[in-house]
């Protein structure tokens, strides 16, 4: 080592004296006491570190994601559609969209079926003999749920009407399978099933875990 290099990396400090031996990044440290101390490299990001965090929170949330049908049905048989939400509910996939319990106090109605409609993966149609010929807020849902299934591609499975009990299907529905839930228990169970196995199909097309 020169002279001038020596000098450069001599310092004091009282009686003590530290010298360093070579550069910051990767040298020995003398103490005065002769003790020494080795300076690390820097630390360099792994790629576990923190910037990777976003995509390892994404991938997360990926995964916790479940499948929400909006249920879309006439007030007049609002006690029996809140029964098959409570069924639908212990499907721990499943997170159906039901206006008496998502919608807030003080938030707007009709903008929040809206966005709702909007974003769901599926919309379950209950129809009734009443539902289909009462006038209401319900054929605002059918058409928003018909015009957002216009936006899927071909053989998505989106609209899923179920009959509640013997009554005309809407000819704008009529393209669609429907399934009749009424009956002896043992024929709901088995619709219910059915109704299961269509929202899989739905869920694993979105790559929901289930």
């Amino acid at each position: 080592m020169s002279r001038e290099n020596e000098d450069t990396n001599k310092h004091t400090a009282d009686d003590r004296s530290i010298i360093i031996n070579g550069d910051m990044n990767n040298s020995n440290i003398i103490i005065g006491d002769n003790s020494s101390l080795t300076t690390s490299l820097p630390v360099r990001k792994s790629e576990g570190s923190a910037e990777s965090l976003p995509q390892t929170v994404a991938a997360n949330e990926l995964m916790g994601a479940k499948l929400i049908p909006f249920l879309c049905y006439a007030k007049e048989n609002s006690s029996g559609v809140r029964e098959f939400r409570e069924r639908l509910r212990t499907e721990t996939w499943v997170d159906p969209w039901f206006d008496e319990e998502d919608i807030l106090p003080g938030q707007m109605w009709e903008g929040s079926v809206t966005e709702a409609v909007h974003n769901s993966h599926a919309v379950i149609v209950f129809l009734s003999s009443i539902a289909i010929r009462t006038e209401g807020f319900f054929h605002k849902e059918l058409k928003l749920a018909l015009d957002a299934a216009a936006e899927k591609p071909d053989g998505t499975i989106f609209i899923i009407p179920i009959r509640l009990d013997v009554c005309e299907v809407p000819e704008r529905l009529q393209p669609y399978q429907y399934v009749d839930y009424f009956g002896d228990d043992a024929h709901k169970d088995r619709v219910y099933s059915s109704l299961i196995k269509a929202l899989k199909v739905r869920a694993e097309n979105l790559g929901i875990k289930m």
